[in-house]
């Protein structure tokens, strides 16, 4: 929020109606200031455990994700049909990076050709990208330089660098180690 859309909310909360309840969410409590903090009662949600979001999926949503897959949900109904919407992408992800060594470059980027495309959710795509390399890590340390790798994505990407380049750099440094 703006500091003037803030001071807004602050008058609000200041002297709400008495039949209104006010529900704010946020996932960056810093960004608040202070005097809207100090009026408000603060909940916290957890993320709900692989297991039981497993089984409201397959019950509730007729949703069945791997183990993989559920860790890129990170204990979030919504980011979970999100990544069912988008399973055949994530299962490509998982096939290339289990198997990188197997592939050469052209290959990995035309099977990854999806990612140049999927601009609006780069950041989810790159954080499973880690959590698949996160688990190979703890076998072969060697996979530290990829997560780095994919790191700097992010870090490029969020400095506005450009989005192809950025992408290629990454698939080309991993591929080369």
């Amino acid at each position: 929020m703006t500091k003037e859309a803030s001071n807004c909310l602050l008058k609000t909360l200041e002297e709400p109606p008495s039949f209104v309840t006010i529900i704010m969410t946020g996932s960056n409590e810093s960004m608040f200031l202070n005097t809207i903090k100090s009026r408000c009662m603060k909940v916290v949600f957890h993320k709900i455990p692989n297991s039981i979001l497993k089984e409201y999926l397959e019950t509730k949503e007729k949703i069945e994700l791997d183990n993989n897959l559920l860790k890129a949900c990170e204990g979030s109904i919504e980011k979970a049909i999100r990544v069912n919407e988008k399973k055949e992408d994530y299962e490509k992800i998982i096939e290339i990076f289990t198997n990188i060594e197997k592939y050469n470059l052209i290959d990995v980027v035309n099977k990854l050709d999806f990612i140049y495309a999927n601009k609006e959710s780069i950041f989810e795509t790159l954080d499973f990208i880690n959590i698949l390399l996160q688990e190979r890590a703890i076998k072969n340390p060697h996979y530290i330089q990829y997560i780095e790798a994919v790191e700097q994505t992010k870090k490029r990407l969020k400095a506005n660098s450009n989005y192809d380049m950025s992408i290629d750099s990454m698939l080309y440094k991993i591929w080369e180690e």
